[in-house]
C-alpha cells in the first residue's frame, strides 16, 4: 500500500478596525484552518465580524470536488480544532 499523508495548517489574524476587509469600527479576528488529504484540500474560515470576541461558525471556502460530500465533518473537524485553541 502506498504511503498516505495529511497536514493541517492554522492561521489567525486581527484585521484592525475599518479594515477594508469588514469596515466595521471593531477589530476582527480571521482564522484559516487547510487541510490537506489524500482526497484533496478544503479551506475552511472563521471570524468574530459583527460581534466582537464571539466567533461565528466555521464557513467553507474552498472544498475539492472529491471532499465536497464531507462538508459536514470538515466542519466538525474545524470546530473541534478551535475547541482546543480555546
Amino acid at each position: 500500500m502506498p504511503e498516505r499523508s495529511a497536514a493541517v495548517r492554522y492561521s489567525e489574524e486581527m484585521k484592525p478596525p475599518y479594515d477594508e476587509s469588514h469596515g466595521t469600527p471593531h477589530a476582527m479576528v480571521r482564522r484559516v484552518l487547510e487541510l490537506e488529504l489524500p482526497q484533496g484540500n478544503a479551506q475552511l474560515e472563521q471570524t468574530d465580524y459583527g460581534h466582537p470576541g464571539r466567533f461565528n461558525p466555521w464557513e467553507p471556502r474552498h472544498i475539492d470536488a472529491k471532499l465536497q460530500p464531507r462538508t459536514a465533518k470538515l466542519v466538525a473537524v474545524a470546530e473541534a480544532f478551535s475547541a482546543l485553541l480555546e
